[in-house]
């Protein structure tokens, strides 16, 4: 479910505002549009209309950067009208425009990776402001020679390009405001110790083999635990009965699963780590634990702060540099992390189902409380350019899930259930707040519905809880999340 605020319209003003002023501006300055243009001019003109509107096509293919795309169509089609009128629009041009914004969204769509076409219409929108600025002051001046006698006159027309300028300016600014992209295809899976996390791993990791043709990629650092960290192995564990050992404080594990949807690519990382040492995400912490890492490693900070969130740069340091690596794990865990919330564009945030079992009768409020603070933390410093999703595990814990199909009414309802409780805590409440801003979702989900929740009738009966198999249970609307 898409956790939403009361529906604002501020962003539908912000684009009504800037057609609005653009509507001004074509109108303002259609003397300066004459079909006598140097060709250069019109050409360059036409090209960069007819790649925003290309573009903006490929940008409403994203729920995310949908906004930014009706935006662009919304400032642009005009534009082209006026100019195809006006005799500006040349067709070399405006296809040479389409070819090259079609194959920005065709790259963009099939990559996954719309933060790479809002980063070259950011830059193309402050190129084409800069050509347009300079045509204008150019026109103006030319305009304001040629009536150098009536001196009022030339004032007027500069006075008039100045006006253009501020004007085309502004809406330019909200343009680059609200075009947005997020790295869709990178999606990194963060949660505390106990929260369910290597086995909503496992989960997914069949999801991944059996519906992506998937793969995955392990980098895992333990002395006594390495071969019992590989997945195969908990796979073995789960099957005979058992549960995953549990990580050492010194053990690290990075999970790298990638897979493609029609063609689109999506790849998921989870980090497993015994230690405490994702309390603090505050970037001057980062640069301190960065400049450590670089004297210990002997490697320059830059090279250092750029290569950290790679899983294979990682995999090298942990087998040239054994000594130096033992010593460093917990600040090699803590800025690979940082930086993967830095780049991936997709979060989500998993909630231990013990918690809200004892929610009313146990410990759970207060914990919930302290990490639902932690993810408010985290938003705020990582920014609204990413998609965000709350995931509460072990469902089967509070409710029987045997007989309650993943689609159906009862499912949704047991969400809403659950989401009604967490909204009695204040750093929840905040962060349902956040939504208003940046895309928050939230999603209950099981690695095995045939488990039964311990209750006081089945604890006497039945004794201690069995261990559960891979029968996941709406883990399927995370993977669409992550689409």
């Amino acid at each position: 479910m898409k956790i939403s605020k009361t529906p604002t319209t501020s962003e539908s003003i912000l684009v009504l505002f800037g057609v609005l002023l653009s509507l001004i501006f074509l109108y303002m300055s259609k003397s300066y549009w004459m079909p006598d243009t140097k060709w250069y001019v019109k050409l360059t003109l036409s090209f960069f209309i007819a790649s925003f509107i290309s573009s903006a096509i490929g940008m409403i293919l994203e729920f995310r950067s949908r906004t930014g795309g009706i935006f662009l169509l919304a400032v642009f089609l005009p534009f082209m009208y006026v100019f195809y009128e006006s005799g500006l629009l040349r067709i070399d041009g405006f296809v040479l425009g389409m070819v090259e914004g079609g194959y920005l969204s065709f790259y963009s769509y099939f990559n996954n990776r719309f933060d790479r076409l809002a980063m070259y219409l950011r830059r193309f929108i402050k190129i084409f402001f800069v050509f347009t600025s300079l045509y204008l002051i150019i026109v103006s001046i030319s305009v304001s020679e040629m009536e150098s006698s009536q001196e009022v006159s030339g004032s007027n027309e500069m006075f008039k390009a100045m006006v253009l300028i501020g004007i085309f300016f502004t809406f330019s600014f909200l343009l680059m405001k609200t075009i947005r992209g997020i790295r869709a295809y990178d999606v990194f899976v963060y949660g505390p110790s106990r929260s369910g996390k290597t086995l909503l791993l496992l989960a997914f990791y069949n999801q991944f083999v059996t519906l992506l043709g998937g793969k995955r990629k392990e980098v895992i650092v333990s002395e006594k635990n390495k071969e019992s960290l590989k997945i195969e192995n908990m796979l073995a564990d789960i099957e005979n009965g058992e549960l995953p050992k549990s990580n050492l404080r010194t053990d690290l594990a990075i999970y790298m699963l990638s897979g493609k949807k029609e063609l689109k690519p999506v790849g998921m990382t989870f980090v497993d780590y015994g230690g405490e040492h994702t309390k603090n995400f505050n970037p001057l912490q980062y640069e301190k634990t960065i400049a450590e890492l670089s004297k210990l490693f002997s490697i320059e900070s830059s090279i250092l702060e750029q290569n950290i969130g790679n899983v294979d740069f990682i995999k090298n340091l942990r087998d040239t540099r054994v000594n130096e690596f033992a010593e460093s794990i917990e600040k090699v865990t803590f800025a690979y992390i940082y930086k993967k919330f830095e780049s991936a564009g997709k979060i989500i945030f998993l909630v231990d189902g013990d918690h809200i079992v004892d929610f009313y009768n146990g410990s759970g409020k207060n914990e919930l409380t302290r990490l639902f603070g932690h993810y408010s933390d985290i938003i705020n410093i990582f920014g609204n350019e990413k998609s965000y999703a709350i995931v509460v595990t072990k469902t089967d814990k509070f409710k029987d899930l045997s007989k309650t199909m993943e689609d159906s009414i009862e499912a949704k309802e047991i969400e809403q259930e659950i989401y009604g409780m967490l909204c009695n805590i204040t750093t929840f409440k905040e962060i349902v707040n956040m939504a208003g801003q940046v895309p928050i979702y939230m999603y209950t989900v099981s690695v095995d519905a045939t488990m039964k929740p311990l209750t006081l009738e089945n604890e006497n009966t039945e004794g201690q809880r069995e261990y559960p198999k891979i029968n996941p249970w709406r883990v399927g609307e995370i993977g669409k999340f992550s689409f």
